[in-house]
């Protein structure tokens, strides 16, 4: 048995184990009574500020320093390229992660349960979903995964922040303040919802880029499916190296979801914050639709109806041109041209709204490099549809 087919004949246990380091660094700490100083580090690191702050904990910049080496089969050629790839696509990354990759993970219904009863989402839907997209700027820019790069503190917090979670979830499930059983739902934020959202930051979003009208290359595919298994290595996931190339991840993506795809109250609710969150970014009522259109175009019929995505109004006019634009005649190659600046558009508008976005009382607006600002002509939306009218085409 090859190491792919091994993972995905042990999903079943992967379901039923955490992730023991960062979990053993948490529980001493909280054993230690140092609550705020792990309150300080997360608050301190919304915006991944540096780690030699004086008012960053020293157990904590400790912690980070010593587990923030990429693995030994690490290729750093392969994550340039990635990086490199990024540079040329990644508004394009951002929206094929909200619109398809993200709710797809919503569809998985018992880590959606999880999601949902830890109330990380709920309760704070706008600070969260924007921290989500920092953290796939701070890996995936160029220099993120370099030594003292952004990229790598920001792996680790993350590491920090699930076990944490998972800390205080069981603790509550165990004071009977939430009802849930561990044995048939799974060890919250566990190895195999681990290994999808993995996935989910990767192969699953490639399709979707590639279903924008956008050209990936085949090694283009495997470099980013590379920096992402290094970025699953920093945030404690088991066994990621057994996923060899491409075709393994689309395989073992099939196999979880085969598995976790259902309908659940917990997966639509969260769906349906993340819709409002992003109508609120893009804002205009001439936009309000464009989100579930992008999410009925990406993800399909079938996990749509999983997550009751609701349908476009067709008396809105620009739903009617998108739809028939953007969805029906993305089939004719003719057509191509239009559905790539169509969802370019929308990218930017995403992009340049969750840099500025302000709410909850925080300035939850994302951090982008002065670079990828630049290569995207974010100051400028008629240089970036033109620039996207001359690269990548399908």
């Amino acid at each position: 048995m090859n190491g792919i087919d091994y993972l995905i004949s042990d999903l079943s246990k992967k379901r039923l184990i955490g992730d023991s380091h960062a979990d053993n660094f948490i529980s001493r700490v909280i054993e230690q009574h140092q609550l705020d100083n792990l309150n300080m580090f997360f608050k301190n690191f919304v915006y991944n500020n540096q780690l030699n702050s004086a008012s960053v904990p020293t157990e904590f910049s400790n912690y980070i320093h010593e587990n923030s080496k990429l693995p030994d089969w690490a290729d750093l050629s392969k994550i340039v390229l990635a990086q490199q790839a990024f540079t040329a696509i990644g508004p394009a990354f951002i929206l094929s992660y909200f619109c398809k990759s993200l709710p797809e993970c919503y569809a998985c219904g018992n880590g959606a349960e999880i999601l949902f009863k830890t109330g990380r989402l709920t309760k704070h839907t706008r600070r969260r979903v924007a921290q989500t997209a920092q953290f796939v700027l701070d890996v995936m820019s160029p220099g993120g995964l370099e030594p003292g790069g952004r990229g790598l503190a920001t792996a680790l917090k993350v590491r920090l922040m699930h076990a944490s979670v998972r800390f205080y979830f069981l603790r509550e499930v165990k004071s009977g303040n939430i009802e849930y059983d561990v044995v048939t739902t799974g060890y919250p934020i566990n190895q195999e919802d681990l290994l999808g959202t993995m996935l989910a930051f990767s192969s699953v979003v490639i399709e979707g880029i590639e279903k924008l009208g956008l050209r990936v290359s085949k090694a283009e595919k495997e470099a980013i499916l590379h920096l992402w298994k290094c970025i699953g290595f920093l945030i404690g996931i088991e066994d990621v190296e057994c996923i060899s190339d491409y075709t393994d991840a689309v395989r073992l993506w099939t196999a979880i979801t085969d598995n976790q795809f259902k309908n659940t109250v917990e997966g639509s609710s969260l769906n349906n914050l993340l819709v409002d969150f992003l109508d609120e970014i893009l804002i205009g009522k001439m936009l309000d639709d464009i989100v579930p259109i992008m999410m009925h175009w990406l993800m399909g019929k079938k996990i749509t109806a999983i997550l009751d995505v609701r349908t476009p109004k067709f008396y809105n006019p620009i739903a009617v041109i998108s739809f028939f634009l953007g969805i029906l005649l993305l089939k004719i190659e003719s057509v191509g041209f239009f559905s790539r600046v169509f969802s370019h558009y929308v990218n930017m508008k995403l992009m340049i709204g969750l840099e500025k976005y302000i709410a909850e009382g925080e300035d939850t607006g994302i951090y982008i490099p002065p670079s990828l600002k630049r290569d995207w002509y974010m100051d400028s939306m008629r240089k970036s549809l033109f620039h996207i009218m001359k690269k990548r085409n399908g």
